[in-house]
């Protein structure tokens, strides 16, 4: 046993390895320092220094020394330059430097090992180079060893008596070039195009003049054609640079170095198609007429932007960086933390081996590393001991991959941002479809998760714990990723203030029912009651089946597979296609919109209705582009049903009053240890992420949907909401009843003869041509129906005209129009 304790002990924890690692690092630098001093101070006192080293007495005497690095400077610098590599030793500097970088700064994108190649090999080449030249120009005693020093002079003389001087000087240039070659990567980009432009022979050059004097005026579409062949003939022969069409840096093509012949210099017998009879040696060549494919270029993909080419998204500057929001957890914090965990634990008997302290805005997660022998089991019965002994409300218990977590409120919390998350790399580069930038986790990375593969979200928790606000911040980041064409918000509010600040974003971002006026519009573009609730949800069940519908016809089993389907135009909107956007539904107070209508038999009903429109969307939307939040703060079983839990895997808790509505929402306790302002727990069906949910005030709320209001809206024929299809009533009527042929409208008669004219019976013509809105188009269509100009409609496809010439419509419009 003592043996093992005395084992443990000599463990270096990461923190003084690290420290070792650093002083090293130093160590390097000042020899790096020393070295480089005493080389240079070599270069000028080596001859002085030099005949007091070859007394043997005086080497062994006090004796000082011209060298800025004394005695042993001059030493350390005559081995270096006068018996290894003569100046080719401040290489060695170089080696040095970079050595003491990368122990001091842990730099892992820097090579030593690379680094110590090239510089030792670096010195030798330099060496050869200095001592090549010193055998020319008389210098072989300069320094004690020559410019080469001993190493490099020996080298080149050993090879200058076998080979001779100009043997030798071509292998070092040799050697230099490959040295460059391996450390520069500008150089090697150099010595690959140098050259590679061939000049012609002579006779080549004049037949090339001749040829540029025989050009006529329909030179550029020669030079064209003459191109293309000339590029089909270097492809064919082999061994020749096949460049293709790659453009350098500076926009040239490299071919144009090449002098081409045009088509226009050859033969005439040649162009008809003749053979061209060459000289000895040469291969006739028969050409053919005519075989040029003109292509017919596909038409450019469709932009579902277009309309709105010129919306911005909001910028991060209309968000707060809550900096008087950041606190730091101090180190005597985190130390008594530390003594009082491990305390608790060794009163019950349980052994720690080390504890490792992670911090985050909110919560500081301990790693607890047990002791072998030591079950899990024994730390999680003790974690109301570890709460009391922390001055804590609780804790919460995690299994970690190697160790135990501990998680421990912090004394003073911090406040996430949303801007901070928004501005992330993580946030920024995300590929995926709907991205969320919910929070910051315990482990100090920024969560983030696609809403498209949720597919849908279940939001709980009680009053003022962060609910609202995760809502919001959920919104925002979808505000801040998806542009208006392709993302559409249903709204549904019983509390009715909740999400009046999203009202901004009708004509931009909301889908609503079309109404009779824009002002009814306006105030019905976040459904606040429980009545108009179950209509838009039973629209948008409507809305399913329709994609649902243009999926099948389009073969396709996927939303985002149609839309890339219609994109690259292989779906036609003359054939009822149309680019679909992503709809997402937010429910606030899910539960007290279930009880808004009372208990009669009409409000039981009505609550039925919607809850089994929101589950038939939760099972079927996510292939239609169709995602439901939906947020409660009375998560009970008789709320959140077996069927709701089912179809909604993704669920965010914030903190609840008990672990039996923490097991409603997560399947398992935890819920109610948490501290509260936005600190939640999120679960996507494999493991729980404890999160510090982000911050967004309502001000900056109305300063994000403000700026985004008060941009243009689509086009003037378009400057209205998307529109969900109107849902049938209890009768089964349409809402919109019968046909009134008796208000007829004042642009009845103006409507009509543009249908009759272009023979097309469609209402978004209306609205596009004559500037209706959705309802008016709605109610004009319907009343060229009833006077039998149009025939009923049928699905999306545009109307039948039923009327085919003027003369028969001015007869049908003398019963309605006087």
């Amino acid at each position: 046993m003592a043996a093992k304790k005395s084992k443990k002990k000599s463990r270096l924890s990461q923190e003084q390895k690290d420290n070792i690692i650093k002083y090293s690092g130093l160590a390097v630098a000042g020899l790096t320092l020393f070295t480089f001093v005493s080389l240079v101070s070599y270069l000028f006192t080596w001859k002085v220094d030099a005949s007091n080293a070859a007394d043997p007495q005086l080497l062994n005497a006090d004796v000082e020394f011209s060298n800025l690095c004394g005695k042993t400077g001059y030493l350390w610098s005559e081995l270096l330059v006068s018996k290894c590599f003569g100046l080719g030793s401040f290489v060695l500097v170089f080696l040095l430097g970079a050595t003491a970088y990368k122990l001091f700064f842990k730099n892992r994108e820097f090579g030593l090992l690379r680094v110590t190649f090239l510089s030792i090999s670096g010195a030798f080449v330099s060496s050869l180079v200095f001592a090549f030249f010193s055998a020319l120009f008389g210098g072989d005693n300069a320094f004690g060893g020559g410019l080469g020093g001993d190493a490099g002079c020996a080298v080149v003389s050993f090879s200058a008596s076998l080979m001779g001087m100009i043997v030798t000087g071509f292998i070092i240039l040799l050697l230099v070039v490959g040295w460059l070659l391996l450390c520069s990567s500008r150089f090697r980009h150099w010595f690959a195009v140098v050259g590679d432009r061939k000049p012609q022979d002579p006779s080549e050059e004049a037949e090339d003049e001749a040829a540029e004097n025989e050009e006529t005026d329909d030179e550029p579409e020669d030079e064209e054609t003459g191109y293309e062949e000339a590029e089909d003939e270097e492809t064919e022969n082999e061994g020749e640079d096949l460049v293709g069409d790659d453009v350098l840096d500076d926009g040239t093509d490299p071919l144009d170095d090449e002098e081409i012949q045009p088509d226009s210099d050859l033969p005439s017998d040649a162009e008809s198609g003749a053979g061209q009879k060459t000289a000895d040696g040469e291969v006739e060549v028969i050409r053919g007429e005519d075989l040029v494919v003109t292509e017919t270029e596909d038409l450019p993909p469709f932009d579902n932007r277009l309309d709105l080419e010129k919306f911005q998204s909001p910028p991060l500057d209309l968000l707060d960086n809550y900096s008087s929001g950041q606190h730091a957890v101090t180190q005597l914090e985190i130390d008594n933390n530390n003594n009082r965990i491990r305390a608790t634990l060794l009163d019950h008997k349980v052994e720690v081996l080390k504890v490792t302290a992670v911090v985050g805005p909110t919560v500081t997660l301990y790693k607890v590393y047990p002791a072998p022998g030591v079950r899990v089991a024994q730390i999680e019965t003790v974690h109301r001991e570890i709460a009391m002994s922390l001055g804590v409300s609780g804790v919460r218990v995690v299994m970690l991959p190697d160790c135990v977590g501990i998680e421990v409120p912090n004394s003073t919390p911090s406040i996430v941002p949303l801007k901070s998350m928004l501005n992330s790399d993580k946030f920024r580069n995300s590929k995926a479809e709907l991205p969320v930038a919910i929070g910051y986790t315990i482990t100090q990375e920024v969560k983030t998760f696609d809403l498209a593969d949720a597919p849908h979200l279940l939001v709980a928790g009680a009053t003022k714990q962060g609910k609202s606000v995760g809502l919001n911040v959920i919104i925002s980041s979808l505000l801040y990723a998806k542009h208006p064409s392709e993302l559409k918000f249903v709204f549904i509010d019983p509390k009715k203030v909740e999400f009046t600040a999203y009202n901004h974003l009708l004509k931009h971002y909301l889908a609503v029912i079309p109404s009779a006026s824009e002002e009814e519009e306006q105030k019905n573009a976040i459904v606040k009651s429980a009545k108009m609730a179950e209509q838009v949800l039973a629209s948008l069940c409507i809305e399913m089946d329709q994609r649902y519908g243009l999926l099948e016809v389009a073969g396709v089993n996927d939303f985002k597979l149609y839309n890339e389907k219609f994109k690259k135009r292989r779906l036609l909107p003359t054939d009822g296609h149309k680019f679909l956007p992503y709809l997402v539904v937010v429910i606030d107070e899910y539960s007290d919109l279930l009880m808004a209508g009372g208990s009669n038999p009409e409000a039981k009903k009505s609550a039925r209705n919607i809850e089994s429109s929101i589950v038939r969307l939760a099972q079927m939307g996510r292939a239609a582009g169709i995602h439901v939040i939906i947020a409660t703060q009375r998560p009970s079983a008789d709320v959140v049903t077996g069927l709701i839990r089912a179809n909604f895997p993704t669920r965010i808790a914030f903190r609840v009053l008990s672990n039996t509505e923490s097991r409603i929402i997560l399947d398992s306790n935890g819920a109610e240890n948490l501290i509260g302002k936005g600190d939640m727990l999120y679960y996507a069906g494999v493991r729980l992420d404890r999160v510090q949910c982000a911050l967004i005030s309502m001000d900056e709320i109305r300063k994000v949907t403000k700026f985004i209001g008060d941009q243009t809206g689509y086009k003037k024929s378009y400057n209205i909401p998307y529109y969900l299809p109107v849902p049938e009533s209890p009768d089964g009527e349409g809402s919109g009843g019968a046909i009134d042929m008796q208000n007829i409208d004042p642009l009845f008669e103006e409507a009509a003869r543009m249908v009759v004219n272009s023979q097309r019976g469609s209402t978004s013509d209306l609205q596009r041509r004559m500037g209706m809105g959705y309802a008016r188009a709605g109610r004009v269509m319907d009343q060229l129906e009833g006077a039998g100009i149009v025939g009923p409609q049928e699905g999306s496809k545009p109307r039948q005209v039923l009327v085919s010439n003027i003369m028969e419509l001015d007869e049908i419009l003398s019963h309605f129009v006087k």
